[in-house]
């Protein structure tokens, strides 16, 4: 028994190959920021092959670390918030501040090897649309 397919059921979308090649390019882009936050989350196994499941894990750890760290370090004991907040107003007042200017690129942070990627994957989106 076969399966018969009527060439009215193919969208032009998937008969032109451009939701497969959307996936591919979306799929190269979760791998390269997989492989960011392994670089950046420090205790990670370097020498295993790790799910993206398990690097959520120990990104999620890491944060949590942090976030304890912070919580428990004693200078935020000895924050006078009040005395910040005064001194804030006091300078806006006198002078106030400016933005820098319009950024033209997402707020992202890319080691250099990672640029040439990012750029195929945003060419090959603008030109699959």
């Amino acid at each position: 028994m076969r399966a018969l397919c009527s060439e009215n059921s193919v969208t032009n979308g998937v008969a032109s190959g451009r939701v497969s090649k959307k996936r591919d390019i979306e799929n190269e882009e979760i791998q390269m920021y997989i492989s960011k936050l392994k670089d950046l989350v420090p205790f990670m196994p370097k020498n295993k092959k790790l799910s993206k499941l398990e690097v959520i894990h120990y990104v999620i750890d890491y944060i949590c670390d942090l976030q304890s760290a912070l919580e428990t370090h004693p200078a935020v004991h000895a924050f006078d918030t009040v005395t910040a907040l005064s001194h804030q107003k006091t300078q806006t007042a006198a002078s106030p501040r400016q933005p820098l200017g319009v950024r033209s690129s997402p707020n992202t942070i890319l080691c250099p090897f990672e640029v040439p990627i990012l750029q195929n994957i945003v060419e090959g989106i603008y030109v699959t649309t």
